[in-house]
């Protein structure tokens, strides 16, 4: 099986493929062979003789360059990140490996906010020693409600990670499904119809949804005017969730206590974005799940999934099921 590797970034080290990947992948797919390219160029001029494509970028039109072309695996936990259209035979994979990492964010930032850090970080600028102001905003994590709107791969593994600091959760689906494990009495699922009955308990409301049509503008000033002042929210998304220019209001209003935010709308985040100037807000640059180990937990996904279709088609007639 021979395998195409182009995933460079510019921004972020983490996610550029490595030799260290390379040697894991060569190690654990048995006679596969392992081609790591730098460029688009390379990258298209190899395509002929290729069958897997490890990729952050791929075109319609190389499509046409890839005969053997069976399956394209991207780190990418959205949907919406392709704008490809392959034919019959081509599968497109998506990473679901980010859970782990993006947990770890969205748990320090709960406790950021419970704990007065972010409060501290605000109050600092305009006081000398900012101890009573702070004590009025400080809580705790545990007994706080945490609304998780989007309870897939990513909002499961926050949850998990959440329970042992004592709080009670409620994941927001689709469809309705039995509750995980770790689910304790007070924790539950309920479906996105009901979401406006569980907004008035929340303390904190973390979004990690795809995007679609039916996502857009999902927290809105009617969804935003139903948490309480103490509420906030987290968004690991994708921007389209939320009117900016609402959340903008609900914050400069003292409507809901504040927001941590990875993704936008827009990205890069507008220079004259309202949210710039808003208090007790937190503005990450679409790196929640930056880490050192980005790259070897795709990788690990890989390995994974590789061994389960080859597993299959070795165990079937034809070719396999792709994951």
């Amino acid at each position: 099986m021979r395998i195409s590797v182009w995933l460079t970034n510019r921004e972020l080290h983490c996610l550029n493929f490595t030799l260290k990947q390379k040697a894991y992948l060569e190690k654990n797919c048995g006679d596969a062979r392992v081609t790591v390219h730098a460029d688009s160029a390379s990258f298209q001029a190899g395509l002929g003789d290729t069958d897997i494509a490890l990729v952050w970028v791929f075109k319609d039109e190389w499509l046409a360059l890839a005969p053997n072309l069976k399956w394209i695996v991207t780190p990418a936990a959205g949907k919406d990140y392709f704008n490809l259209h392959p034919p019959a035979g081509i599968t497109i994979s998506y990473g679901t490996f980010h859970g782990a990492i993006m947990a770890e964010t969205a748990v320090g930032m709960m406790l950021s906010a419970a704990r007065g850090i972010l409060k501290t970080r605000e109050l600092q600028a305009r006081s000398d020693w900012p101890r009573e102001e702070l004590e009025q905003s400080m809580t705790t994590l545990a007994g706080s409600q945490v609304v998780i709107l989007g309870f897939g791969a990513i909002g499961s593994r926050i949850a998990r990670l959440l329970k042992p600091f004592g709080v009670k959760i409620t994941g927001v689906k689709r469809k309705s499904s039995e509750p995980p494990a770790f689910f304790e009495t007070d924790d539950r699922i309920v479906t996105v119809d009901r979401l406006d009955s569980v907004l008035g308990e929340t303390d904190h409301l973390v979004m990690v949804l795809p995007r679609d049509p039916s996502t857009d503008d999902i927290l809105d000033k009617r969804r935003l005017d139903l948490l309480p002042a103490r509420a906030y929210v987290y968004n690991f998304g994708r921007g389209n969730a939320i009117n900016e220019g609402d959340l903008a209001g609900a914050l400069t209003g003292g409507k809901i206590a504040g927001a941590f935010l990875d993704v936008f709308r827009e990205e890069p985040l507008p220079h004259d974005s309202p949210l710039r100037k808003c208090p007790n807000v937190l503005l990450m640059p679409h790196a929640s799940a930056a880490a050192p180990n980005y790259m070897d937990l795709f990788a690990e996904e890989f390995v994974t999934r590789y061994r389960e279709w080859i597993n299959s088609a070795s165990s079937t007639p034809g070719p396999g099921t792709l994951p």
